[in-house]
């Protein structure tokens, strides 16, 4: 089959939106033949669909029904971009995004060649700790829980176990911490305000370190203004560039999060997907 695709880069999570209509049924096969080597080569691949609600501008429906910040900010920069949204340099654009309910708003800027987006994220519905075993030691791992996506909060400082070694042992047995499809693990560096992403999505069989993660750069976020009892604005430095996060605490309870970072058009055009 032949698809209409853009490819974007929001933080180099590189990401394919399909804006041709595709089955859902053929989501997980197509985005597969999408992200190998041998065709566009991406980290994740999303699919633009009509909104459920018509205040809505496009609906992001992932591969795997997760939902994805560095995805949403993907969308709305190539409505943006396309001309679907009318935009001079300054612009807010309503989404749904698949694991998300309701309609999520984001800003976007032109700044020249590329776009600066910031996106209202859904604030986490859960932020816990659990055991895992890992090299032998058990050991206490923060757990922030999204709407679509889980993500775990390792502190290099405090796991002298090596990244391989993390990854082993949570994607052996994620059921002992998530029922989320989608999982992604966050190596946290304090001293230089970095992560290092891993990201797994079951249903897609994609196993990613990305070199920007959005949704995770919030539940970092999310993760230390629950620590501390109070807002968190700072600067997520990964391989791919910096992602800056806010989170905003009232009465003890996280009432807002939202991530901003670049977003840039890489290339468009047609594919073919052999399935």
């Amino acid at each position: 089959m032949e698809v209409d695709f853009v490819k974007i880069s929001p933080t180099q999570n590189m990401t394919v939106l399909v804006t041709s209509a595709v089955d859902r049924r053929l989501h997980t096969a197509v985005a597969g033949k999408l992200m190998a080597y041998d065709n566009v080569h991406a980290e994740q691949v999303g699919f633009v669909e009509k909104p459920e609600d018509p205040n809505a501008a496009a609906r992001l429906q992932m591969a795997g029904g997760e939902f994805c910040g560095n995805a949403a900010l993907s969308l709305c920069a190539y409505l943006v971009w396309s001309g679907r949204i009318d935009c001079d340099t300054h612009c807010t654009v309503p989404v749904e995004v698949s694991g998300a309910g309701g309609i999520l708003h984001c800003d976007i800027k032109r700044e020249g060649s590329y776009f600066l987006g910031k996106i209202g994220m859904p604030v986490p519905s859960a932020i816990e700790t659990f055991e895992a075993e890992i090299s032998g030691h058990r050991c206490a791992l923060p757990l922030v829980r999204m709407p679509g996506i889980s993500h775990v909060i390792v502190d290099t400082a405090e796991i002298s176990a090596d990244r391989e070694a993390v990854v082993r042992a949570l994607t052996e047995n994620p059921g002992a911490f998530t029922a989320e499809d989608a999982f992604g693990i966050m190596f946290y560096d304090k001293d230089a305000s970095s992560i290092v992403p891993f990201v797994c999505v079951n249903t897609s069989g994609t196993k990613v370190w990305e070199r920007g993660c959005g949704s995770g750069t919030a539940a970092l976020g999310a993760y230390l203004a629950h620590s501390s009892g109070g807002d968190v604005k700072m600067a997520v430095a990964q391989d791919g560039g910096v992602i800056t996060v806010e989170v905003c605490v009232t009465g003890g309870k996280i009432t807002g999060v939202s991530i901003e970072g670049k977003v840039e058009i890489a290339a468009y055009g047609k594919a073919l997907v052999e399935l």
